[in-house]
């Protein structure tokens, strides 16, 4: 799912046999040369929801940006949208996201957490509800914007990147995604910064942050 099929082409003959882990390196002679291991990857520790989900039984229909796809599954009657990390250093990334699904759910501040992404067993990624019909935040929506933001400081979870394309708004009611920087916060004024920022950040129409789910 990372890799276009054009750079695929460009890869050599790969070997057969139980490994995980490939450098491809062009030699003295200028042909490639392929050296195969087997690595102990990082995986996501957090795995509380009881739903796993081998990301080989994905059908994508459209990549939404970078690590980030509307897919098909079996396991759900309409599409859904998978987060995974592409390489070992954003594992950790997916691990504080996916701590913080569990810190809301089911206090209507995000999408709905459907499950554990998984290669061979172990945890890459998850699966979450795509938000339909929804655009991005604009200042004319701060207050709903606050409203929900209000909720998830009610948990003592501070979000981190309040940018407007993390404010999805549906029926006139914002919707938060991307928890990737968000922590558990018992500092009010922490809090109370973030809140006050929002106006702002709803007025900033660079495009940090664009893309979200829609």
């Amino acid at each position: 799912m990372c890799f276009g099929p054009s750079l695929v082409s460009l890869l050599p003959e790969l070997p057969p046999g139980d490994w995980n882990d490939a450098l491809i390196t062009k030699g003295a002679d200028h042909r490639p040369h392929v050296t195969v291991k087997q690595t102990q990857l990082p995986e996501v520790q957090n795995t509380w929801h009881d739903t796993y989900v081998d990301y080989l039984k994905l059908s994508i229909r459209r990549k939404i940006r970078t690590g980030i796809y509307e897919v098909e599954c079996s396991s759900f009657d309409r599409a859904v949208v998978a987060k995974f990390a592409r390489f070992p250093w954003e594992i950790r990334y997916i691990q504080n996201e996916t701590t913080a699904y569990q810190w809301i759910s089911g206090h209507g501040i995000g999408p709905q957490f459907l499950g554990h992404l998984t290669e061979e067993g172990r945890a890459i990624g998850f699966l979450m509800e795509y938000i339909t019909d929804a655009r991005h935040a604009v200042v004319q929506d701060v207050e709903a914007c606050r409203k929900v933001l209000s909720r998830l400081h009610g948990l003592g979870v501070r979000h981190g990147d309040t940018n407007r394309f993390n404010f999805l708004i549906r029926d006139s009611k914002a919707i938060l995604i991307d928890f990737d920087t968000a922590q558990k916060c018992d500092d009010p004024a922490r809090l109370l910064q973030e809140m006050e920022d929002v106006s702002a950040c709803l007025e900033d129409l660079n495009a940090r942050g664009g893309g979200g789910l829609l």
